[in-house]
């Protein structure tokens, strides 16, 4: 009888075990319009997803539901390389009569043995250009991995994880594009619009970047990867789009006030920021909430602005 009970209690054991185990192989938080429920987070597993993310995003984009899409970006592009100068011309102006510094102004506030540590901002422009740098992106990162080391929170250590993921899957794919079709920023233009110099060589690119590194926009890529990974992580959180999408428009204006991007260089960073996403923070979950579709289109877009004046800008639209 002895035996039994030992047997018994070892089996209760084995149980009790299995079935904490079972309970801690997964959290779920629970939101007003549904659902999400996220694995243990595992930082290098999660990197180690980049490859098939990519692969994910490629995959996505090109399906037949989304080729509307393709095609409007395509559009879109076309249509603002048209008015490009202009635009260019016009922030540079806007820029000049809201005092607005063109040149970028972040410096480094902490090096070590020749390597920057630390990079910010020193004056509003230079703030407005920092809101795509990755350094915001590492901050991000740091922020949600210490929040989910703190309070034991999956779900923020989770978003940690695909903020640093993000940031290397999308400057994988904008500089293959950018060496790709090596366009020339407007501070390098030779011409206006700029030159395109198709696969122009990597020692090339290197060597002289600002002649071919305008094309896609990896700062605007970045910028909207990380509001949409965050957005889509705390889609309760009511203030991350409008307060990321504003941000990003100051971004823009700034780009093309600096001389870095033409206007046309960001419905594909839009895009490829968008997609990649979507497809990330959905890695990293079990569930989603029952709102949630891979295909729901871009909260903001771009597109030229012509007044009866003639006076051209560029709108800037966001759907709530």
């Amino acid at each position: 009888m002895k035996n039994v009970t030992i047997s018994l209690l070892l089996l209760s054991g084995f149980c009790a075990q299995g079935l904490r185990a079972q309970e801690t192989s997964s959290r779920t938080y629970t939101l007003k319009d549904g659902s999400l429920t996220y694995a243990k987070p595992g930082f290098w597993r999660t990197m180690g997803a980049a490859p098939s993310d990519i692969g994910g995003f490629v995959t996505e984009g090109f399906k037949k539901e989304n080729l509307p899409w393709l095609a409007a970006i395509g559009a879109s592009t076309i249509i603002l390389i048209e008015y490009d100068q202009k635009l260019y011309n016009n922030a540079r102006h806007a820029g000049k009569n809201l005092n607005i510094s063109s040149k970028d102004k972040t410096k480094t506030y902490i090096k070590l043995g020749g390597v920057s540590l630390l990079r910010g901002p020193s004056d509003l422009g230079s703030a407005l250009y920092f809101v795509g740098d990755g350094w915001i992106n590492i901050g991000l990162f740091g922020y949600f991995k210490t929040r989910g080391w703190v309070k034991d929170d999956w779900r923020a250590s989770q978003t940690g994880n695909q903020l640093a993921e993000g940031l290397i899957a999308t400057g994988l794919i904008t500089e293959v594009l950018k060496n790709i079709t090596g366009r020339e920023t407007p501070s390098s233009a030779t011409a206006p619009r700029g030159v395109w110099r198709m696969f122009p060589g990597v020692k090339n690119y290197i060597a002289n970047r600002t002649r071919y590194d305008a094309f896609p926009s990896g700062h605007l890529a970045t910028g909207v990867m990380t509001v949409t990974i965050m957005a889509e992580n705390y889609p309760d959180n009511q203030y991350i789009k409008p307060v990321g999408y504003t941000l990003l428009g100051g971004l823009c204006f700034q780009m093309m006030n600096n001389g870095v991007h033409w206007a046309s260089d960001y419905p594909l960073g839009i895009a490829i920021g968008y997609g990649l996403g979507k497809v990330i923070a959905s890695g990293g979950r079990t569930s989603a909430r029952r709102s949630f579709t891979a295909a729901t289109p871009p909260a903001v877009s771009f597109a030229p602005y012509l007044s009866p004046e003639g006076a051209s800008g560029a709108s800037l639209k966001y759907r709530f």
